[in-house]
């Protein structure tokens, strides 16, 4: 600790008149009415809805709300759901679910593309332009296949036939070679030996 002379004391704000300052001592009187309320949600479930909101103090007024509203409306919405889900179920008899049977499925799909090819190939691949891609990456990889295996696609080398053995023995494809005259090293002087002659 050492001495501080130019010490002030505790920082705070600076203080300045505010003409318009008020206080509402009743704040829930002067409110404006409430046209609704929000509730942010962070879920991947689809069909969230909230009804009938009460904000009050009263557990008997909250109560009559749900009686005059709440209880009307869930047996009918429960009806609905149940008679669209039967609508659904009936809708889908003729159809296989992949995750049910995954084999006829996809079968199921394939025969409905070429039926609907033979008649429009344009509208096949607009109204079902999975399948119509499944089915052309599937040709093009079987051509590839074919093409690999019969040797039309991939390398044209040659298959090498001659014997990996390096031998000094002179070959039939071997050209002839001429000789030519030893070079000396740097700083000396070439000696002639053997059947090459100098130029004059």
């Amino acid at each position: 600790m050492i001495d501080n002379p130019a010490y002030k004391g505790e920082w705070a704000p600076r203080k300045i008149p505010n003409p318009a300052f008020f206080e509402d001592l009743t704040p829930v009187k002067s409110l404006a009415k409430i046209g609704g309320v929000g509730i942010e949600l962070w879920t991947m479930t689809e069909d969230i809805l909230f009804d009938n909101i009460y904000i009050g103090h009263s557990v008997a007024d909250a109560k009559a709300l749900a009686a005059e509203t709440f209880d009307i409306k869930k047996p009918l919405e429960v009806a609905e759901q149940k008679a669209k889900a039967e609508a659904d179920i009936d809708e889908m008899d003729g159809k296989v679910v992949f995750k049910d049977a995954p084999v006829e499925f996809v079968r199921q799909k394939v025969f409905t593309f070429i039926d609907l090819a033979r008649l429009d190939p344009v509208l096949a691949f607009k109204s079902h332009p999975e399948t119509g891609a499944g089915l052309v990456g599937a040709l093009l990889t079987l051509f590839g296949m074919l093409g690999v295996l019969f040797g039309l696609i991939g390398s044209s080398q040659r298959p090498i036939t001659k014997s990996s053995k390096k031998t000094d023995a002179p070959t039939p494809d071997d050209k002839k070679k001429t000789e030519t005259a030893p070079v000396a090293p740097a700083g000396e002087t070439k000696q002639a030996d053997g059947p090459v002659k100098k130029r004059k």
